[in-house]
């Protein structure tokens, strides 16, 4: 996958009402090398690989259509040369997937789960559900009322890629995932112009102490691909949710801020912030064993 492949995917990509992750060529181009995504068209479809460590799947088909899903599928196993699996399975992919294989037996997904918020309540931090995080904010305010919030640009990457690098590294001996997203990072911002991406830092005492980026999805909706703040400093991380929802996204109305993976920490985080609704997302296994 490289840049020069971005209109391509970007065509069966972005579609209105389609809110999911996946469907950010910004998330497939940083992680390829950590998920060892590849990606072809056939029969104008197209088709997204992925292998990390023992698990290989596919996303479910994009384009192309619905009737010639069945011989695509048989064209995706006779490849592999067995069963596989499909993955990242959004709502309306699961309608069309069984409408066109009624065979297919779905399962819930719920540690892929997106989580998406309404940009105006994030930037306002209103609500009585967002209270608690509102309190946060101004403990922020009270504790650093001299802060600094700019755009990302090409003036200060190399700030966001050395506190993004030393946030890495200094949880890398507890976390060996932790590389890969050091990884996914470097590639983001290698890239950022190019990828059409977005994001912020805050600034206190002129250095940077947290920064976050993402990417548009469709018209209404943004995906937060990452968001790394000082931990030792009250409030940084709703800050700099906040001022991002404020000042960079407001030309869409729903932020998308990915999936918890499971983590119980992450999913709490995630829950705090009370979003709007969910991406539910599926899998399956054709002509094998239901996925677990």
């Amino acid at each position: 996958m490289t840049l020069e492949d971005k209109p391509v995917l970007d065509a069966y990509l972005q579609e209105p009402g389609e809110r999911a992750s996946e469907r950010a060529f910004g998330n497939l181009f940083i992680w390829q090398d950590c998920y060892n995504i590849y990606w072809c068209s056939y029969r104008d479809f197209l088709l997204v690989r992925v292998k990390r460590g023992g698990s290989d799947f596919f996303l479910p088909p994009l384009g192309g259509k619905t009737e010639e899903l069945p011989a695509v599928l048989e064209a995706i196993k006779a490849y592999e040369g067995h069963a596989f699996a499909l993955r990242g399975i959004a709502q309306s992919a699961k309608e069309r997937l069984a409408g066109a294989v009624p065979e297919l037996v779905f399962e819930e997904d719920r540690d892929n789960w997106d989580y998406v918020y309404l940009r105006e309540k994030l930037a306002a931090l209103s609500g009585r559900k967002l209270h608690g995080q509102k309190n946060h904010y101004n403990a922020f305010l009270r504790d650093h009322p001299d802060y600094r919030f700019e755009p990302i640009t090409a003036a200060n990457l190399h700030e966001c890629a050395s506190f993004a690098y030393a946030w890495c590294d200094s949880r890398a001996m507890h976390d060996p995932s932790i590389g890969e997203e050091r990884l996914a990072i470097s590639r983001a911002l290698g890239n950022f112009e190019a990828l059409g991406l977005r994001g912020g830092l805050i600034r206190i005492d002129g250095r940077v102490q947290a920064f976050g980026y993402g990417s548009k999805i469709n018209d209404d909706t943004a995906v937060l691909h990452v968001e790394k703040a000082n931990p030792g400093i009250r409030g940084l991380y709703t800050a700099i949710c906040k001022e991002c929802a404020e000042k960079i996204w407001n030309d869409v109305i729903y932020l998308n801020r990915e999936e918890d993976m499971g983590h119980e920490t992450l999913r709490q985080a995630k829950q705090a912030l009370h979003p709007e609704f969910m991406v539910e997302k599926f899998s399956c296994t054709y002509r094998g064993e239901p996925c677990i």
